[in-house]
């Protein structure tokens, strides 16, 4: 989620790996997994834009990296729930591959103001299978659990900001994993609401994060919006 905020990378180009008769190849490249803006505008409802920001696409030093220990955020296990791909979950994974990049929209009336995506290729189809379980797991473990995020100091006051971010709604349909995470600064702003969806197919894991409107909070399907750009990719992956 801390995404939103912005972006600037270099777009590295790479072609979907050859399959070798008689062997499995890997999927298609991490970068030909994310969804196109035309893609993520069908399945959310209302445009969402890159503003010509390209994607972030290497290993895991392309991965946000905020929160490393209980210092940064507690319970610091919980953090791969309410952000999109922390560099702290995928480094012990043996990621082979990563691509990330954001959208935006921030026009009055819309129902999704932003959202990311994230491809993470690991070494095999086992690999993300078994780290698609131990997520569920965790997420499961997660729910009803509100993270603490220490944001450093701000303003004049030299206090340090914090954002309370509280897991809820966990559930897993097949190969997909969604929450709803709550976020509120420990002040008396109001919360902000996130669709978090989580995907795998063969040796590649997609997650998205859609951050809603105080409209698009009130719409009957914001995690089937989710699910459905998670779609996209995981579809993405089965042609490569």
């Amino acid at each position: 989620m801390r995404w939103l905020a912005g972006a600037a990378s270099i777009l590295l180009l790479a072609s979907c790996a050859h399959t070798v008769d008689g062997a499995a190849g890997p999927a298609a490249t991490a970068v030909t997994v994310l969804p196109t803006e035309e893609e993520i505008t069908s399945a959310v409802g209302n445009s969402l834009s890159t503003f010509g920001f390209q994607p972030f696409v290497g290993g895991a030093e392309i991965l946000p990296d905020g929160y490393r220990t209980e210092a940064d955020a507690s319970p610091i296990d919980c953090v791969g729930v309410t952000d999109t791909a922390p560099r702290i979950v995928y480094e012990p994974l043996g990621l082979v591959e990563a691509a990330r990049q954001s959208y935006f929209n921030w026009d009055e009336g819309v129902d999704t103001s932003g959202a990311d995506a994230a491809v993470l290729r690991l070494p095999t189809a086992d690999a993300a299978a078994s780290a698609f379980e131990a997520f569920v797991r965790q997420w499961q473990q997660c729910g009803g659990t509100t993270v603490v995020k220490h944001l450093g100091v701000t303003g004049n006051t030299g206090a340090d900001s914090t954002v309370d971010a509280t897991v809820s709604e966990v559930a897993v349909i097949g190969p997909m994993l969604s929450a709803t995470v709550r976020t509120r600064p420990s002040s008396d702003a109001p919360k902000a609401r996130y669709e978090r969806v989580l995907g795998v197919r063969d040796d590649t894991i997609v997650e998205v994060s859609l951050a809603l409107t105080p409209q698009g909070e009130r719409a009957l399907t914001p995690r089937g919006q989710a699910a459905r750009v998670a779609q996209v990719m995981l579809d993405e992956v089965g042609r490569g």
